[in-house]
């Protein structure tokens, strides 16, 4: 290979690794339910470990969540405090550095969760008290999000039913995806915070849906702007013909 051709590979390797390999950290399955999908997000090799926590019998506390990298929190039963729920995942996620993930039912009645993570700059799919069925299908709205790096929408297939919210979204938030017939399924807030309509039990759902789930946690500047992409490799690629003149 060429010293040019090398000097090139090595830089697009290099901004697409930046791009995409996001730090594997321990994540915390924050549901009442029976668990949520702890093996199926384990599967995924993006997390050094997952453990559920209950929100059913009693409410986490900051102590507990705060030793996990990521949380994804969802609903099946309404949980013991809606209100302290939310109270403590905004806490959680103003740590800093920590990622949240808020899934279905978190935004249906009487499952919701409240408190602050549900309002102001946290939240980004709001409930407006408006349940049905959805599509069953995912359109991205924003395809170069780092959310759907390498992953086919059209082949990812997940559980619904008629609890699903229909969600508004929130002022700020960033509408990430629809279920192709309008209704909001998948969005990050203003802070940062992703909201998905997308329930993360093991109800039906393909390996590709945790996969998804699990690319949440990417923060939405993983992936650098085309402009500076050019640059870096135009910068790189100059110096290497710099250097293959002088010789």
């Amino acid at each position: 290979m060429s010293p040019i051709k090398k000097l090139f590979s090595i830089a697009v390797f290099g901004v697409l690794t930046c791009a995409f390999t996001a730090q594997a950290g321990s994540l915390a399955i924050v549901n009442s339910d029976f668990g949520g999908a702890v093996a199926e997000m384990l599967a995924t090799g993006d997390f050094t470990s997952v453990t559920a926590i209950d929100a059913y019998g009693s409410t986490p506390t900051l102590a507990q969540l705060s030793s996990y990298d990521y949380v994804l929190a969802f609903t099946n039963f309404p949980p013991a405090n809606s209100i302290a729920l939310g109270d403590v995942l905004s806490q959680y996620y103003a740590l800093g550095g920590k990622k949240l993930t808020i899934g279905t039912y978190g935004f249906s009645n009487p499952w919701a969760i409240g408190g602050a993570v549900m309002t102001g700059s946290d939240v980004a799919l709001l409930n407006v008290g408006n349940n049905g069925n959805v599509t069953g299908q995912l359109v991205a709205t924003v395809p170069s999000d780092p959310i759907f790096a390498g992953i086919t929408l059209s082949d990812v297939s997940f559980f619904h039913n008629g609890n699903f919210a229909h969600p508004d979204l929130a002022p700020g938030a960033t509408l990430l995806a629809t279920d192709g017939a309008g209704i909001n399924m998948i969005a990050r807030s203003a802070d940062g915070i992703v909201d998905v309509n997308l329930f993360p039990g093991d109800l039906g759902n393909n390996a590709l849906f945790y996969q998804l789930l699990a690319q949440t946690f990417t923060p939405a500047s993983a992936i650098p702007e085309p402009a500076s992409v050019s640059l870096l490799l135009g910068g790189l690629l100059g110096l290497g013909l710099l250097r293959f003149r002088r010789k």
